[in-house]
């Protein structure tokens, strides 16, 4: 018994490993989610939360109660539809439930007719049986009209122009009765939030968590490691954590602080400028503004004053022999103060350009986008095909191609669908009011006049919509041809052969060494990465460069015309100004203020010329209290006012040519927003500077003085009055520049923010509105409530470069502008980084080429700033300078000011400096060039005669994604950042503009496939989701 018990035992356990070992895979593994929940449904078996039940769970429950003989059964009983099975069957659906809506309607279009004949007839009995009493006359037939018509019944409506519309649309299958017949559902307040979460800037992840201003990081510029990384002090690291949305927005964020840094720096190595300047002698500047008495001006003229005090010197206290220094001598320190500054700036652009390239290159390699993948042929033959573009990249690379789509001749048909777009809006708005009146009003005699006037206003807007596709089938030739073409491959790898394979030389693109196997249809082919889909203008694309050419040169003109306007209004503020200064400019006498009070204002008593002497040593209350400074207090408040007015002027003018300059970029045609938005950058940032920063220095131009009609007998280059006139309003316009730019955006945060506190202070207990405060008929009203601003990208670059070139510039006679350009990218930082987490809506996924640009523009502004430092110090108003030679020149003594020719000024000791320094920042940029050409040459005819790719190939390859994911799986996970389709349909912008819901974008990638008056209808839908 005990072998046979052990035997047992060994045989039991033998089974129980064997069992162990063999996996049991269940035969409902292999079924769907929605046909297990099926199944469950067919037998009537209750789950409860079956729709949130996992596929392991519902798995498990049927194998458990059904069993294996159960599910081979059903598997085999269980039909498979194809597509075209599940469109017929979709078809036949619509129209069963198109006749029961007609037939729904028709009933209670008789109960609506059967009430009112029942109504109308008591009411006419009554009315006769009151005539025969009163012997009243009888009622004609147009009276029994009026009366109907006084129930609400109109009765040519109902019996011609309703019944004749009907009959044509209906004609054409459209569901035009069924629309309003449907019941009208609340716009979801819960819904529209969660639109707002989603178009806001938002960290990644289902739950949309909005950005902490005050905790996100935006990153800087700087090495991740050494003494990098021992200066960053805030701990701020290189990584920003809106790389999400692509390198421009990071970009811009650090290219804020780096302007703070670097400007700061530069207002610190110009304190002593600031200091020495505002403890000069000059006393004129006093009577304008008092911000003037930092710059150069309070200097006083060459003439005047040899020598300035120093600052916090006192000769008993150091035992020094005097505490003055010649004004030659303090031109010299300027000079070298300022060519320290350059350097550091030189350096500091250096470190920037550098590390905005390698920001894009970490950037492109982290981020999936769809440009990743995609090519474009920026022409093809007119008759081409898709399928024809797939397989003939498959066979050119040897791999799969995922999707290509064609860009067409359709420019006009783009713009008339956003207008009928614009007129579908309406009418979705229209056919909703109906609904609410049907649904949510009782019917009596107001509701019916109500919706008498709703159903007109929807025939209208019908009728205007089928004009619009009448003009559309005119216009719009139905034979469009192909212009473009999007190739995406399924694989980085196949967008890197392509371009790889037809990066050919210009010998070979432009004559006959072109390979024949990368021809396609016997043409020649160019093509480029293609740009992120969100920033294409497909309107455009169908424009030549030379059309393009054309209306950028339209554009520039009327942009120089509005330059001209802005020369005249600031030239009026300036000669109004000088005038006012004029009356106040007669030279003070000799001791005049080692005098007592007692004695100057009797002085000024007999001459009233010489009251700015006295009063200016007063304060406002006094001067107003005596009738000598009357006359003064007021001359200098014209003064002061216009210089703000002229201020005011050139910020007034800023903003126009932002509006111009938007206007303008549309007009231009181009093909995408990133080179739009760039192009505006660069002229919006040309117009504001000649407008901030080069006006000023046109006073003293006799040909522009003859141009606008006005002369200054004073216009003298970088003189004392032109400190006090002209710098001073240029520092009130940088100063007003800190606030000015983001003050609209500002208040508008504000009012929104309060009317969004209105409204949720308001809401039900289910958390829906009130339509006892406003009716939102619509979703999309709603959503748009919540919906905030774009974020502006080239708006803010042009802004911030203005600041730059414009504090820069004039740094070395205004030390004060420095600072100014520190405090505006400080506050232009922190404002748009609050803003963009709090109210903008996402940007499209803007490359870094507006970055680049702006950092080349910054490269001439070194050279800028070196040649305003010579004209400013070589000027001869205010150092006179010493020559290199020694020797004294003759004094013009009528003049009272050295008269020398331009050899002569430059060749000052003063000015030597800054010239050495141009000396050599040119040889170093022609050195760099040329070796840079010289390389690129010889490696060409190196690549030439190896037949190698050379770096085209080792730069792709290095900008190709850390990890590599194919472009379908990458799609399906939703890890592609921003769009990840090229069809037009997909884009949220024009389905916004054509009025279509992104189901329909979904199965449709053509324009032309918009038809019908129900395209909004989507929306629907889209609230069920949430």
């Amino acid at each position: 018994m005990d072998n046979i018990s052990i035997d047992s035992l060994r045989q039991n356990a033998r089974q129980v490993v064997s069992d162990a070992r063999t996996v049991y895979v269940s035969p409902y593994e292999e079924w769907s989610p929605d046909e297990l929940r099926d199944l469950l449904v067919q037998y009537k078996i209750p789950i409860r939360d079956s729709a949130n039940a996992s596929h392991e769970m519902l798995v498990r429950i049927c194998d458990t109660v059904f069993g294996a003989e159960t599910a081979q059964e059903e598997r085999e009983s269980l039909r498979r539809f194809t597509i075209e099975d599940l469109v017929t069957m979709e078809a036949a659906v619509r129209v069963i439930q198109k006749a029961f809506f007609r037939r729904q309607a028709l009933k209670r279009e008789l109960r609506n007719a059967q009430h009112f004949h029942q109504q109308f007839f008591q009411h006419h009995q009554q009315q006769q049986q009151q005539q025969h009493h009163e012997g009243d006359q009888e009622y004609t037939d147009y009276d029994c009209e009026d009366e109907m018509e006084d129930y609400g019944y109109d009765v040519e409506y109902s019996m011609g122009r309703r019944q004749s519309m009907l009959r044509r649309i209906n004609e054409q299958g459209d569901d035009y009765d069924e629309e309003t017949e449907v019941e009208w559902r609340k716009p979801s307040w819960k819904f529209a939030k969660k639109f707002e979460a989603a178009n806001r800037p938002h960290r990644s992840g289902k739950q949309m968590a909005r950005y902490d201003c005050s905790h996100v990081t935006l990153g800087r510029h700087c090495y991740a490691g050494g003494c990098g990384e021992q200066l960053d002090l805030w701990n701020e690291g290189r990584t920003s954590e809106f790389s999400q949305f692509g390198s421009g927005i990071t970009n811009y964020f650090k290219f804020l602080k780096w302007c703070s840094w670097v400007m700061l720096i530069i207002s610190i190595f110009h304190l002593p400028v600031l200091f020495i300047n505002t403890l000069g002698t000059n006393d004129k500047i006093g009577l304008s503004i008092s911000a003037a008495t930092t710059t150069f001006g309070n200097l006083g003229s060459a003439a005047a004053v040899e020598s300035v005090d120093l600052p916090g010197c006192d000769e008993t206290e150091f035992q020094f022999s005097h505490c003055e220094i010649e004004k030659n001598k303090l031109a010299i320190m300027y000079a070298y103060i300022d060519v320290i500054g350059t350097l550091f700036f030189t350096i500091a652009w250096l470190w920037l350009r550098t590390f905005e390239a390698k920001e894009s290159r970490v950037l492109n390699r982290s981020t999936v986008s769809a440009s990743d993948y995609t090519i474009r042929l920026t022409s093809v033959p007119e008759d081409t095909t898709e399928k024809e573009l797939a397989i003939h990249f498959a066979e050119t690379t040897g791999e799969a191609v995922a999707a290509v789509h064609l860009a067409f001749n359709n420019s006009k048909e783009i713009s008339m669908y956003v207008q009928r777009g614009k007129v579908m809006q309406q009418r979705y708005k229209c056919v909703q009011k109906i609904r609410y009146e049907k649904t949510m009003k009782k019917e009596n005699r107001g509701q019916r006049k109500r919706l008498k006037k709703l159903m007109r206003e929807r025939e209208d807007l019908t009728l205007l919509v089928r004009q619009k596709d009448e003009k559309r089938s005119r216009v719009v030739s139905q034979d469009q041809k192909a212009i473009q073409a999007f190739v995406t491959f399924e694989t980085e790898a196949g967008f890197v052969a392509a371009m790889t394979k037809y990066s050919l030389s210009w010998f070979r693109t432009a004559w006959c060494c072109y390979p024949e196997m990368l021809k396609f249809k016997g043409a020649k082919l160019i093509i480029e990465q293609a740009p992120e889909p969100s920033t294409i203008i497909w309107e455009n694309l169908e424009y030549s460069s030379k059309g393009r050419f054309f209306r950028k040169c339209l554009t520039t003109s009327v942009a120089f015309l509005a330059i001209l306007f802005s020369v005249l209004l600031t030239f009026l503020a300036r000669d109004f100004q000088s005038k006012v200064i004029v009356n106040a400019s007669m030279p003070c006498p000799a001791g005049f203020f080692e005098q007592d009070q007692a004695y100057q204002l009797e002085l000024v008593t007999n001459n009233l010329d010489l009251s700015h002497c006295y009063c200016s040593t007063l304060g406002a209350t006094e001067q107003w209290n005596i009738n000598q400074c009357h006359d003064h207090l007021v001359t200098t408040g014209k003064a002061t006012a216009t210089s703000y007015g002229a201020g005011f002027i050139v910020v007034f003018m800023n903003t126009s040519f932002t509006w111009l300059m938007d206007h303008a970029g549309a007009f231009e045609k181009h093909q995408s927003l990133d080179h739009m938005e760039t192009s505006n950058m660069v002229r919006v940032f040309l117009l504001k500077f000649i407008n901030t920063g080069c006006l000023v220095l046109l006073y003293g131009q006799k040909w522009l003085q003859n141009l606008v009609g006005i002369s200054f007998d004073d216009a003298t280059d970088f003189n004392v009055e032109w400190y006090a006139t002209g710098g001073t309003s240029l520092m009130i316009v940088m100063f007003m520049n800190v606030f000015a730019p983001h003050g609209g955006s500002f208040v508008k945060y504000l009012r929104q923010r309060a009317k969004i506190r209105r409204l949720e202070r308001n809401l039900t207990e289910d958390k829906e509105t009130k339509d006892s405060q406003k009716v939102w008929y619509t979703q999309e009203e709603l959503n748009d409530f919540y919906r905030g601003p774009s974020f502006r990208l080239h708006y803010r670059y042009s802004q911030v470069l203005v600041t730059i070139y414009v504090c820069w510039m004039y740094a070395i006679s205004m030390p004060l502008m420095p600072l100014f350009g520190a405090v505006s990218c400080y506050v232009s930082y922190w404002v748009d980084k609050f803003l963009f987490c709090n109210f903008y809506r996402t940007p499209p996924m803007y490359s870094d080429d507006m970055g680049k640009r702006c950092t080349t523009l910054l490269g001439y502004l070194i050279f800028l700033h070196l040649g305003m430092s010579l004209w400013i110090m070589g000027g001869e108003e205010i150092f006179q300078g010493e020559p290199l030679s020694g020797e004294d020149y003759p004094v013009d003594v009528r003049k009272g000011i050295r008269s020398t020719t331009l050899q002569e000024k430059l060749l000052k000791k003063h000015l030597l400096p800054i010239e050495l320094t141009i000396a050599v920042l040119v040889a170093a940029i022609c050195l760099s060039n040329v070796s840079s050409t010289f390389l690129k040459r010889v490696c060409g005819c190196l690549r030439c005669l190896t037949c190698s790719k050379g770096l085209k190939l080792k730069n792709l390859k290095n900008n190709m994604n850390t990890v590599q994911v194919d472009y379908s799986s990458a799609r399906d996970r939703e890890i592609i950042k921003g769009l990840s389709s090229y069809n037009i349909l997909q884009n949220p912008k024009y389905q916004e503009a054509f009025a279509i819901t992104p189901e329909f974008a979904v199965n449709h990638n053509r324009v032309t496939s918009i038809r019908g008056y129900n395209t909004k209808e989507g929306d629907l839908c889209l609230q069920q989701t949430f």
